[in-house]
């Protein structure tokens, strides 16, 4: 399968306007209306005017993810249709709630929106992996997600109970408005996956790690929310913040024409401030209201978990991680956090630090993967896949031509020239490489490592080595830390639309 795949597919994302994207945002305050009357959230007391227990509905819930992870690995090209089918059935059990059905009939129109809600939420973040640009996915997930939570903040307030048709009326809203959108969406546009034996390669290292700060991030945003639920007003001013913050962001991330990561990193630092007071809330209670305000910008980090999975399709188009990133989730979520919840319940403090601990290590996984994330968020690359691929292929006829004369170690005695193309993508210090070190870097920045490296440019691992040497003299550098920090510097980034 040809590289060019990745233009392929990079041709099929959707560029979006924030009107329909706020109409797809309905769905994250439609689900936190239905968790929270159902009271299948953490700490809130349901509050339907129906048969329903919500210490019974975690299977239910669970049966949801797993169709949803099974449907994405099976008829990953379906999600849209099936997006439209679930919405419509929840659409259908929501007006049944206004008919005169006895009291079981519509404690089971509630439980099939609740299934429905709980099927999507894989659904929403293969959407978002599958074909949003990544701008699109930057303005989703902080700006129409911003704009939306002021009014999931209205739901939880405590300030005034919401009544239960206002609850009623906000769900069939929500409903339309979603349909709309899946009907906006083309219904058989879907990106291209890797096919086993394929020459594209997988950053697995970098992979790895985004993988990790997927799992850590539901953790964090799960409790997040459990923390709020627990303070008087605390879930208001959580997502209060939350979104007020991430519209800020957003703003200012169009503003200097910054990388979304930037943004993200202060959340993460932001975060273990909030976790840090919480701990001092339990013995100062008047900490409390200002750690929830911290725990709800620290919370926007997490919200890009659906943006790591554009960079990694981008990277390598894999049918597998969307069904991985809903998969994490939900073990994160749904069963590590309820597991932990009830092995510490009688001890909050140590609770709490666990949850700091893991926000720290958080933070430093982001430190160590945020360099890669800020490289792949750039324009173009130094060189393309397809010249790569061309150079290994010419380095391998070279092989084939002069087996047995060229020393072990010893570099390729010529290189080719640079086309004006490759000149025209390269500024400042970048313009002294040769096409085979800039193939190097290039690759070191994308997170592959050695060995994947010496394969797909055909050359040994000492040639490797001694074309890294080569590149770090002329960029006068010693790291590639340095050598981020220079593309960083010389290259500009996409700009927000």
């Amino acid at each position: 399968m040809s590289r060019s795949i990745l233009a392929e597919n990079e041709k099929k994302r959707l560029s979006l306007s924030l009107p329909w994207l706020c109409c797809f945002a309905m769905f994250t305050a439609w689900q936190i209306g239905v968790f929270s009357y159902s009271g299948a959230a953490l700490a809130v007391v349901g509050r339907l005017p129906l048969d329903v227990d919500a210490g019974n509905l975690t299977p239910l819930i669970s049966l949801g993810y797993i169709l949803s992870i099974c449907w994405m690995l099976i008829f990953p090209a379906r999600i849209v249709w099936a997006e439209r089918i679930m919405a419509a059935a929840a659409l259908l059990s929501a007006l049944g709630l206004y008919l005169p059905f006895s009291a079981q009939a519509h404690t089971l129109c509630f439980l099939i929106q609740l299934l429905c809600c709980c099927i999507m939420i894989g659904f929403e973040t293969a959407l978002i992996v599958g074909l949003f640009s990544e701008q699109t996915a930057v303005k989703h997930l902080l700006l129409a997600y911003g704009l939306i939570f002021i009014l999931a903040a209205l739901m939880q307030t405590n300030f005034f109970e919401v009544p239960y048709w206002a609850f009623q009326h906000f769900n069939v809203a929500a409903l339309i408005l979603q349909l709309l959108f899946y009907f906006k969406l083309p219904a058989n546009v879907w990106p291209r996956y890797v096919q086993k034996g394929t020459a594209l390669a997988c950053p697995r290292r970098l992979f790895a790690g985004l993988f990790a700060l997927c799992f850590l991030g539901n953790i964090l945003i799960s409790f997040g929310i459990s923390a709020a639920e627990s303070v008087t007003h605390g879930v208001f001013v959580f997502y209060l913040s939350f979104a007020v913050f991430t519209i800020a962001g957003y703003a200012l991330l169009r503003r200097f024409g910054l990388s979304p990561l930037r943004f993200a990193s202060i959340s993460v630092v932001v975060s273990v401030a909030g976790f840090i007071l919480i701990i001092v809330a339990m013995y100062v209670p008047a900490l409390a209201l200002p750690a929830c305000v911290l725990l709800g910008p620290g919370t926007a980090a997490c919200i890009l978990i659906p943006y790591y999975g554009v960079v990694m399709t981008k990277r390598y188009p894999s049918r597998f991680i969307s069904p991985l990133v809903i998969g994490i989730s939900f073990a994160a979520s749904v069963l590590l956090l309820a597991w932990l919840i009830e092995v510490f319940r009688e001890n909050t403090m140590l609770l709490y630090t666990l949850y700091l601990a893991i926000a720290v290590v958080m933070a430093v996984l982001y430190l160590l993967l945020e360099p890669y994330l800020l490289y792949s968020f750039r324009g173009k690359p130094l060189i393309s896949d397809e010249e790569i691929a061309e150079m290994g292929e010419v380095q391998a006829r070279a092989d084939t031509e002069t087996a047995g004369t060229e020393t072990a170690g010893s570099p390729e005695p010529a290189e080719p020239p640079l086309t004006e193309r490759q000149r025209n993508l390269i500024a400042g210090a970048f313009d002294k490489l040769s096409p085979k070190e800039l193939a190097i870097a290039e690759l070191l920045m994308q997170g592959f490592k050695y060995e994947v490296i010496c394969t797909r440019l055909q050359i040994s691992k000492n040639t490797a080595y001694w074309y890294r040497r080569q590149l770090f003299d002329k960029l006068q550098i010693s790291s590639l830390q340095e050598m981020f920090a220079l593309a960083e510097k010389h290259k500009h980034p996409t700009a927000l639309p």
